[in-house]
């Protein structure tokens, strides 16, 4: 578990600079703009799969293989080895839970290892076999600053778990916000130029991710109380989120919103690397959902993931109707 510190999530300046400039270009609006065909072309694939199962469960068809993908694809994982992959980080990514059963963690320490395992040997082929993609040119870098195997492989990791399991869920918290106030639909559905707005409501409503840990470094005092150096915080961003001093009605979801940003993707230096990534598949995936299913209904009652950091659903059935005959495709 000790790989985890080795990423930019847990270093400050001038070493979290330097891990975080050399990934960086990867996610670019340029970069990041190239993948929306490869958005698109697996949208459609899996939203056909959902149409011929009614009552199919979004989460498991849709909402995992999705993100999988596109972050496999950006990585440079074979497309074989992506479904194990995404097994293995939903496991390891259980470590950020604050409130876990120790066998769950044991587990989450055997995922991250059969990672590493993974990523040791990929890298190890990726300096061989020079590819267009990002771990192939984490692997070629040969200046001063380029990681080193342990930095590599625990970059490796961290960018597949947070490329994946906050999407995933963000597309899955996204549907059920969305189907469970019909009137927002119906508003998106007439105005589809809301469709930034309204991600970045469902950002705010329903986030996929929680808490954000931080450790004291220098003497200081928060709402009146005295913190002081090595002393553990958690910021509840979900709660920032619904703060009434920052959002009218802020437990109203309301995809005409137009005020503060909201804090999912956490703030200053470690604002989330991928934050563009992850809207840009939002987005392609709800346009052309709603696009093609003028229908979309909660077939039965959702399950949702246990767990007080990362917040999802496992069970999300869902029926598609499609336009031409009106029946459930």
């Amino acid at each position: 578990m000790s790989r985890w510190r080795h990423t930019m999530v847990f270093a400050n300046p001038p070493h979290h600079t330097r891990l975080r400039r050399l990934v960086s270009s990867a996610f670019t609006h340029r970069h990041v703009g190239a993948l929306t065909a490869t958005i698109g072309r697996h949208s459609d694939q899996l939203l056909e799969q959902l149409a011929q199962q009614p009552g199919g469960n979004f989460i498991s068809t849709v909402a995992f293989p999705l993100p999988t993908q596109v972050i496999g694809e950006l990585l440079g994982v074979p497309s074989a080895d992506r479904p194990r992959l995404a097994t293995l980080v939903a496991q390891a990514m259980k470590v950020f839970e604050p409130f876990t059963d120790p066998a769950i963690l044991g587990r989450a320490a055997e995922a991250e290892a059969e990672l590493a395992d993974y990523f040791t040997r990929l890298l190890t082929h990726k300096r061989r076999q020079h590819e267009d993609d990002l771990l192939t040119r984490l692997a070629a870098a040969r200046d001063d600053e380029a990681l080193t195997d342990t930095e590599m492989v625990a970059t490796a990791i961290l960018l597949l778990g947070a490329g994946l399991e906050t999407t995933a869920k963000l597309l899955g918290n996204g549907l059920h916000t969305l189907l469970t106030h019909p009137d927002q639909l119906e508003l998106l559905r007439s105005n589809p130029d809301l469709m930034p707005r309204a991600i970045e409501e469902i950002l705010r409503f329903e986030p996929p991710a929680h808490l954000n840990p931080r450790t004291v470094l220098q003497p200081c005092t928060l709402a009146d109380i005295e913190l002081v150096p090595g002393q553990f915080v958690i910021a509840l961003l979900a709660a920032a989120n619904r703060d009434p001093e920052q959002f009218t009605d802020p437990d109203q979801f309301n995809i005409n919103r137009t005020q503060a940003p909201p804090l999912s993707f956490g703030s200053g230096i470690h604002y989330c690397l991928g934050s563009h990534l992850a809207r840009l598949e939002v987005t392609e995936f709800f346009r052309r959902m709603l696009r093609r299913y003028p229908t979309i209904e909660l077939s039965e009652k959702p399950r949702r993931e246990q767990g007080s950091n990362l917040r999802g659903f496992t069970i999300l059935p869902v029926e598609l109707i499609g336009p031409a005959t009106r029946q459930k495709v």
